[in-house]
């Protein structure tokens, strides 16, 4: 007689199940670079914020502004709201030592197409006198300015030239 074989094997030992501790260098790739769009969005969020934090600024200061004033300060306070606004964005030694023509041209040269403020607006604040319909379409055209023109997009440094010449 035959020895039974079958009753000589053992249990089929079967190995234990595969974790997902450690990870794949896959993964781990996957990680840093979700972690790097992760940190490159983050900053790009914060500094479109940083950047309209002057402008929203601006924008309240205008609807804010006190109407018992004459239309003369108004204009002044409009024409100080300007240029503090734009010295957030724009280098000091370019735009705080314009006044008159010259903030008038270096303001529309920067402002967005269609959204200019007219010469004799920005004028009105180095003027003696000045009417309320003045002041209302300088406030109007000013406002605009801001929330069309700010951040600047290009900003010129007339004292120095930003070309490089190679050789």
């Amino acid at each position: 007689m035959q020895p039974d074989l079958l009753s000589q094997l053992n249990d089929i030992q079967t190995p234990d199940p595969i974790g997902w501790w450690p990870l794949a260098w896959g993964w781990y790739l996957v990680l840093i670079l979700l972690l790097t769009a992760s940190f490159i969005l983050f900053k790009l969020i914060k500094t479109k914020f940083e950047q309209s934090k002057a402008k929203k600024q601006a924008l309240r200061e205008l609807t804010a502004m006190d109407k018992t004033l004459t239309p003369l300060q108004q204009v002044t306070v409009i024409n100080n709201i300007l240029k503090r606004v734009v010295l957030a964005y724009a280098p000091r030694q370019d735009v705080a030592n314009l006044t008159g023509s010259q903030w008038a041209e270096w303001l529309n040269s920067q402002g967005t197409k269609g959204h200019t403020i007219d010469s004799d607006l920005l004028t009105l604040a180095y003027k003696a006198t000045c009417d309320e319909a003045h002041s209302e379409r300088y406030q109007q055209q000013a406002r605009a300015w801001i929330e069309y023109s700010l951040p600047l997009s290009k900003v010129t440094d007339n004292n120095q030239t930003r070309e490089v010449n190679h050789v």
